[in-house]
């Protein structure tokens, strides 16, 4: 492995989010501090080097830098991962390996996924 800069994921902010609205994404919230986190870190980066040939935008949110990003998708656990596809979300639940990540895209397995969708869903209620 070239211990070059993590150039494939991407880094989600409150500025610019709405780039998760079209296309394709993988998207794992995660705070610096989360032990889970830190293990899944090298499997992201590693799925990340596939998201050409999968055609899906590999991201990242930290939630600590991003605390109106976490509000926005109700995250309450970590990590947690998003697919998104044309401005649908789906939660993925499945196990969090390179090649399981890759199955879920290539597979198309977040189709059988109910979207979450959070802020297409109407008017919100206070």
């Amino acid at each position: 492995g070239s211990s070059g800069s993590s150039g494939n994921v991407r880094v989600i902010t409150d500025e610019n989010w709405r780039e998760l609205l079209e296309g394709d994404w993988m998207i794992e919230f995660y705070a610096p501090w989360c032990p889970a986190c830190q293990n899944l870190q090298p499997e992201w980066e590693s799925f990340a080097e596939w998201g050409e040939d999968l055609e899906v935008n590999i991201a990242k949110v930290d939630v600590t830098e991003q605390p109106g990003l976490s509000g926005r998708f109700i995250i309450n656990a970590l990590p947690t991962i998003y697919h998104c596809k044309d401005g649908e979300f789906r939660r993925y639940q499945g196990p969090r390996t390179k090649k399981d990540f890759i199955n879920f895209i290539s597979d198309k397995e977040w189709k059988s996924i109910e979207p979450v969708s959070s802020w297409f869903s109407g008017p919100s209620s206070g």
